[in-house]
């Protein structure tokens, strides 16, 4: 793993939190994009950029101590290398941020709930970039396999999820971008992310062995929530077929 990717005047430039500032700003220009052309103002996605940005921020740190450390929850969070350095959930980032989401497009005019589905391609794209950043930092890592792919962490080969997961994350970008193109469909695309990445990330679990945050009736707290997140996708999905 390479936890710190060089040094710039003879300071380090840590990977992680490089390549997750990369995915959002790979995230927040495409996302640019797609509201251009749904000629919606631009102005309003910025103040929804840095509100979401802070939100998903408190939340995936939220998610750490809640189901990673919850006995030194008070601890971690008076600490500000705690606030600032690693230790994110991405669900709860994504939850965090979702629920702002749907509060900020029903109440902001101009906007309404369907126009949520213009930032997954973003959100997919971005989260690809994130994911690469937590393999050089060597936090993610899978269960033990003797695979060829497996990636050596703690003199253990494992299965690289993060790798599985930015692969099919790509996926489901280009498969946005189809949508967009060939529907332009944004309620669509909203249940199309719901439905394929709870998908991905309800198999890749069972290759991670996510037992720090939790298992219950044989699945992860991740599995979980991506169970929640399929059936709600579904509903959408219907809703979509249903005005189109």
């Amino acid at each position: 793993m390479k936890p710190i990717l060089f040094h710039l005047l003879h300071e380090p430039i840590y990977s992680y939190p490089l390549l997750m500032g990369l995915g959002w700003g790979v995230g927040y220009n495409i996302t640019a994009s797609l509201w251009s052309q749904a000629k919606l103002p631009e102005k309003v996605l910025k103040a929804f950029f840095i509100l979401t940005f802070v939100i998903a921020w408190i939340g995936a740190k939220a998610f750490f101590l809640i189901f990673s450390a919850p006995e030194k929850a008070l601890d971690y969070s008076k600490e500000i290398n705690f606030w600032m350095g690693g230790g994110f959930v991405f669900y709860g980032g994504l939850v965090f941020a979702g629920l702002f989401a749907v509060l900020f497009f029903k109440f902001q005019k101009g906007l309404d709930l369907s126009h949520l589905g213009l930032v997954t391609p973003g959100v997919a794209l971005g989260h690809a970039i994130g994911r690469v950043g937590c393999l050089l930092a060597g936090c993610c890592f899978g269960d033990q396999c003797d695979l060829p792919i497996a990636i050596t962490v703690n003199g253990l080969s494992r299965h690289p999820v993060q790798i599985y997961e930015s692969i099919g994350l790509v996926v489901i970008f280009f498969i946005l971008k189809w949508l967009w193109k060939k529907r332009r469909d944004p309620l669509m695309m909203l249940s199309s992310y719901m439905l394929s990445y709870s998908t991905l990330r309800m198999i890749n679990e069972f290759f991670r062995g996510d037992s720090i945050r939790g298992i219950h009736y044989g699945l992860s707290t991740s599995q979980w929530v991506s169970v929640v997140i399929f059936i709600m996708g579904t509903v959408v999905h219907f809703k979509a077929i249903k005005e189109s």
